[in-house]
């Protein structure tokens, strides 16, 4: 195998970023305008997607010069090879129309895709030969051939095989192009890309993807994703390309069926940023490298620590006020005080603190849905430098908000930095300064008459959050999370609720150690068949698929608060506890108390979780009490259809 002459030192150029056009929705203008709008500096034109436009080869050349983009590649090329001769020369032929059509566009690169169909050359020798002639005709005209191995290729079907067809036919216009899907779909080691000289690799095309147990051509045809919105290992696999010394584009071809139904111009900024968030994450992996070899990449400045979930607003309106305050008094937070200027109430529990917006207008209405959907507007997170989060959200890309509250002693920074999540929903990153500054605006009832105050805390503070989001907002509200904050996914998980089984994905982001850490989790729910800024929810009851769970240290003794506070226990079904005590064989005394206060249980080897819930709150809203034990890190699943069976009885 020959060297492919790459020297140590530090990366001359930073990573050039590109997009296949069959990876958004739209017609082809629609596509280059939201691609250079989101930032990329060139495209794959997909050839479908030109054939079916309007535009001209030099129209399409003219846009992409005006609009700042270079077109990268031309693709795909199919089923070139073939041990039928005629056929061969009659793919030949088909090769130098394209090629024309090359030129004009200004488009150097064209990828050829391996074979899949029977009539495929199945000996190494004749396909370099036939490989070899194409790359000869590319190379009269200035041109180059990238030929990649398709994860169903008839006979090539890893990089390493097209890697050494590649190799054997020697011709300077000839390379591979390393496709991530086509070669972790496979479970391939990529590892091997370390070996191709990096100027023989002439394109590469990055895709992520959930882990699906289903044939790899339908996988990759309709459930890719842009990397951090699936479960590929994507930062090793670019440390390899890096240490190959590639420095072409960092190009995304993405096939998904949401996708190609979504925003054009949202999905475009989602895209970029998952290049952005990927060079972050193969820059962390090269770090225990000893030299860094391929391309600058991006360095966003760090994420700054966190201190847990500290407060949250809901926008309840007047239809739902007194429904949501009965059960926030039922889980022991109590109304201390009243803004001075708008309807918000300030209800208190220990270190937690809620504000209830009873505002007019202030729920999420749309037509054909009632006035019964109380949101969660807010998640305040305290940080001991927000600016910190709203530098890097921005390097992101992601719009983020400093909130100056009045009274605050502002320092250099901003009180509170504010990231919208979901359409209802934003994270507010709250500094030291935020909260005496935001309970100014209240006025705060005498202490003698903040009955809270006489008793201990039922809560020690917020387990995690569920939030209801959109089928079409799902992937991008994934990459925000993990790119932004960092956070961790766990395995998906099918939930029962009313509406049928619902995809939920847990995520969570844990910092510092020891007796200081702190762990935020945050559970996304998809809404089945909806998408962002729609009512198409069945009605009235949608499900319980948004909820708050708060943690306790003691559930049984919360649990008697809680009925003290006029709460009244899910009718929890009898034969739940039969079965309880069947799986899990556990005492009678208290499998009785806990058909007593309605809690749920689950366990594993590492620990054991117990949980109870109030009724929905309107038509989706209800709250959760948690208690874990060692080092149990689920959410009570296998629990769900009993939690919704209890809540639609009341």
């Amino acid at each position: 195998m020959r060297d492919g002459g790459r020297a140590p030192g530090r990366p001359a150029a930073r990573v050039r970023t590109s997009v296949a056009t069959v990876s958004l929705s739209g017609s082809l203008e629609d596509k280059l305008t939201a691609i250079a709008e989101a930032g990329f500096d060139g495209f794959e034109v997909f050839e479908p997607d030109f054939v079916s436009s309007a535009l001209t080869p030099a129209e399409l050349r003219a846009m992409a010069a005006a609009l700042g983009l270079s077109i990268d590649l031309y693709q795909p090329f199919r089923d070139l090879d073939s041990v039928d001769r005629e056929q061969f020369l009659r793919n030949l032929v088909r090769a130098e129309s394209k090629f024309d059509l090359m030129q004009v566009l200004g488009c150097e690169t064209m990828l050829v895709c391996s074979s899949p169909l029977p009539t495929a050359v199945r000996d190494d020798a004749r396909l370099a030969e036939q490989l070899c002639e194409l790359a000869k005709r590319a190379h009269r005209r200035g041109l180059r051939i990238a030929y990649e191995a398709l994860a169903w290729g008839a006979h090539v079907d890893t990089y390493r095989h097209a890697w050494r067809i590649v190799d054997d036919a020697d011709h300077p216009a000839l390379g591979t192009c390393l496709d991530s899907f086509h070669i972790l779909s496979r479970g391939d080691d990529p590892s091997g890309i370390r070996d191709i000289p990096g100027e023989k690799i002439f394109f590469l095309q990055l895709a992520d993807a959930p882990r699906l147990s289903m044939d790899v051509l339908s996988w990759s045809r309709h459930h890719r994703n842009f990397p951090g919105q699936g479960n590929f290992d994507l930062a090793t696999f670019g440390a390899h390309v890096q240490a190959s010394g590639y420095t072409g584009p960092w190009s995304l071809e993405v096939f998904n069926d949401v996708f190609r139904q979504a925003a054009t111009g949202r999905t475009a900024v989602d895209a970029h940023r998952s290049l952005l968030h990927l060079q972050e994450r193969v820059a962390h992996v090269q770090a225990a490298e000893s030299d860094a070899l391929g391309l600058e990449l991006f360095d966003p400045p760090p994420r700054a620590p966190i201190d847990g979930v500290v407060s949250l607003r809901f926008a309840a309106g007047p239809g739902m006020e007194t429904e949501l305050s009965a059960a926030l008094a039922h889980i022991g937070f109590h109304l201390v005080g009243r803004h001075r200027d708008h309807d918000l109430q300030l209800w208190r529990h220990g270190a937690l603190t809620i504000a209830v917006d009873a505002t007019p207008g202030t729920v999420w209405t749309a037509p054909g849905i009632p006035a019964d959907l109380p949101a969660l507007t807010q998640i305040g997170i305290r940080s001991d430098d927000p600016e910190a989060w709203a530098r890097r959200a921005r390097a992101l890309e992601v719009p983020a908000h400093e909130v100056e509250l009045p009274g605050a002693d502002h320092g250099p920074g901003s009180d509170v930095v504010r990231l919208k999540v979901t359409d209802a929903t934003s994270l507010d990153l709250r500094g030291p300064a935020s909260a005496v500054a935001w309970l100014s605006a209240f006025e705060i009832y005498p202490r003698h008459e903040a009955r809270w105050l006489g008793q201990g805390p039922l809560l020690t503070g917020v387990d995690h959050i569920a939030l209801a989001v959109p089928a079409d907002s799902w992937d991008g509200i994934m990459l925000l999370l993990r790119s932004v904050f960092g956070m961790q996914p766990h395995e998906g998980l099918a939930v029962a609720d009313a509406m049928g089984l619902i995809h939920s994905q847990a995520l969570t982001l844990t910092s510092g150690t020891g007796a200081a850490e702190s762990t935020v989790r945050i559970l996304l729910n998809m809404v089945p068949g909806s998408v962002s800024g729609t009512a198409d929810l069945p009605a009235p009851r949608r499900g319980g698929i948004g909820h708050i769970a708060f943690s306790c240290t003691d559930i049984f003794a919360t649990a008697a608060g809680m009925r003290a506070n006029g709460y009244v226990p899910l009718p929890i079904s009898g034969n739940y506890y039969e079965d309880l005590r069947a799986r899990f064989d556990l005492a009678p005394d208290l499998l009785t108390r806990m058909r007593t206060d309605g809690i749920l249980y689950d366990a594993t080897d590492k620990g054991e979780f117990f949980h109870l819930f109030t009724r929905t709150v309107g038509a989706d809203l209800f709250f959760e009490v948690a208690q874990r034990v060692g080092d149990y890190s689920g959410y009570g699943e296998a629990n769900a259809a009993v939690r919704l069976s209890a809540q639609m009885r009341m």
